[in-house]
């Protein structure tokens, strides 16, 4: 009897359902989005020499708009406030919906008065001498990659599942490994593998809050296997829902100095 038992639990258990990496994606996906949102983001890039570490801060707001439906999938401008030698330094970008065209991006330099299109073959290049690429800078549509679950995995005190992320088209990273946390779906750290599919960089989110219906990522750490650099960013305020205008999000206020 007790030899009938094992088998037919056996049986029922390769009977339940499997959640897929995909799936787990979705829900990551189907966190609800706020209307907008205003940050404000202390950045502190590290170059470490050794024993000896030299560290650099930059202020930042960034400004972000989602679209419910229409082309877009959301709009945001990254502004740099502090010191003076970056001040007024702005990222503007356009992400459409689907992944049948990418993102705009628009770079303003106010010491030549200029603004600079980022084109396809610069998204890999430092955004402002972070260890964060243009590419970084903007989101991924989920129907970019293909998810395979390789295992579960204890991180901050939670479990996570480890998913790999490979994607369809050639790319900046020949694949990523991420952390979703089982219980909230939320990231929480991605190894980024370049082309040769090496270890090139690692991003930890060891500080979330959950603010009403939304997740507020409160520290992200990069940092460069293959280079000895770092960058930290912790938020020191945010507010959702403010209403900001689409007018906003052009290249004629790009320039202005808000």
């Amino acid at each position: 009897m007790l030899r009938l038992t094992s088998c037919l639990f056996i049986t029922l258990s390769t009977l339940q359902p499997q959640v897929t990496g995909l799936e787990i994606m979705q829900k990551v996906d189907a966190q609800p989005d706020p209307r907008d949102v205003v940050s404000k983001t202390v950045l502190t890039l590290t170059k470490i020499m050794g024993v000896k570490e030299r560290h650099r801060s930059r202020e930042i707001t960034r400004y972000q708009k989602y679209f419910s439906e229409g082309i877009f999938l959301s709009k945001s401008l990254i502004r740099f406030t502090k010191p003076a030698d970056v001040k007024g330094t702005s990222l503007l970008m356009w992400e459409y919906r689907g992944n049948n065209k990418d993102s705009d991006q628009w770079l303003y330099l106010p010491a030549l008065k200029k603004t600079k299109r980022i084109i396809s073959n610069q998204r890999n290049q430092s955004f402002m001498g972070s260890d964060f690429t243009y590419q970084d800078m903007e989101g991924r549509d989920i129907d970019d990659d293909t998810y395979t679950i390789l295992e579960e995995d204890e991180l901050f005190g939670s479990t996570c599942f480890k998913v790999e992320a490979i994607p369809l088209k050639k790319r900046t990273y020949s694949r990523r490994i991420i952390w979703v946390e089982k219980e909230r779906s939320i990231f929480r750290k991605v190894e980024f593998f370049d082309r040769k599919d090496q270890l090139l960089k690692v991003m930890t989110i060891p500080e979330v809050r959950k603010d009403g219906d939304y997740w507020t990522i409160l520290k992200m750490v990069m940092e460069n296997i293959q280079k000895p650099h770092r960058t930290i960013l912790e938020v020191s305020d945010v507010q959702y829902d403010t209403g900001i205008e689409d007018s906003f999000f052009t290249e004629r206020f790009l320039k202005r100095d808000r």
